[in-house]
């Protein structure tokens, strides 16, 4: 499937070729132009001339406004794509938060402790700076927050002694 933006550089690149025709006609008009003597050849070229010339414009402008469309074009796709980055950012800094909160609920008061939400809000900050953090799971980024929040985990309430915890799918 070709893209938006390729169909546009597409046809820009079909109407230089038509913008090079046009000019070439326009070329072999003016000069036969210069050549004519009698007013009746110079009043029977003007008007190929002109239409050649206002084609040649025309021609021009639709190529400005497809410029100009293409760059809109990569500026959507990319307010897009960083959107969608936030989104996503969101969406995962929601998860660590709600796993965080499932695990200290009986320590931390999340509901109503702005400074502990704050603390969580930079904990998560300068977990992020280290590359490694985003490719744990969401149970060992939770583990690292509790950690660095100085909290206490609670066990698993299906969770009997010496048995690791169940794998988390969120």
């Amino acid at each position: 499937m070709i893209s938006d933006m390729d169909m546009l550089e597409e046809i820009d690149a079909r109407l230089a070729a038509v913008a090079d025709v046009q000019f070439a006609m326009i070329q072999k008009i003016n000069g036969q132009v210069e050549a004519a003597s009698e007013p009746a050849e110079l009043v029977q070229l003007a008007e190929p001339l002109d239409r050649s010339a206002r084609s040649i414009r025309l021609t021009y402008a639709l190529r400005v406004k497809l410029r100009k469309d293409v760059r809109a074009l990569a500026r959507d796709e990319e307010r897009i794509a960083e959107a969608q980055a936030e989104r996503r950012a969101r969406e995962r800094d929601d998860r660590i938060r709600h796993r965080v909160e499932t695990l200290t609920w009986r320590e931390a008061d999340w509901e109503d402790d702005d400074e502990l939400a704050a603390e969580f809000d930079r904990a998560l900050e300068y977990e992020d700076l280290d590359p490694v953090f985003a490719t744990l799971t969401l149970e060992q980024q939770a583990e690292r927050i509790i950690k660095r929040l100085d909290l206490k985990p609670e066990p698993y309430p299906h969770q009997r002694a010496g048995e690791p915890p169940p794998h988390d799918t969120t």
